[in-house]
């Protein structure tokens, strides 16, 4: 079971993946939001891991963390768009129709960097 620092680790090793594409050019769109859907799993497994829960292993168990920890029953437009990026990366890897450029922007500059603020607030106790 990994720590909070370890899952933050995670996170930022993800997010430096998905930033090493432009996303005006390339054609693996369909990484970029995995990636970004990845790491966004780590910064609230993060979350999870500082109130306790670190036994996260499957979809199933991370959807029951917003209902078990505090913090995200609080905060519940972090579980709108964690939903949200589940979704799109469920499309981007399993259908063969692409995913426009401004959404995957929109998904990195919305509901992603809304995660990682949540997370890093609660987990550091400061902003990105």
């Amino acid at each position: 079971m990994a720590t909070k620092e370890e899952y933050l680790k995670k996170a930022e090793h993800n997010e430096r993946f998905f930033n090493e594409f432009d996303t005006s050019t390339t054609p693996y769109l369909d990484w970029v939001v995995t990636g970004i859907f990845y790491s966004a799993i780590h910064y609230i497994k993060a979350v999870a891991a500082k109130h306790g829960f670190t036994n996260i292993s499957s979809y199933g168990e991370m959807d029951n963390v917003f209902n078990r920890v505090h913090v995200f029953r609080m905060r519940r437009d972090i579980w709108v768009d964690y939903r949200q990026l589940k979704d799109d990366s469920r499309t981007a890897r399993y259908d063969t129709s692409l995913i426009p450029t401004t959404e995957v922007i929109s998904l990195k500059d919305k509901e992603f960097e809304n995660i990682k603020a949540f997370a890093l607030t609660e987990c550091v106790g400061a902003r990105p």
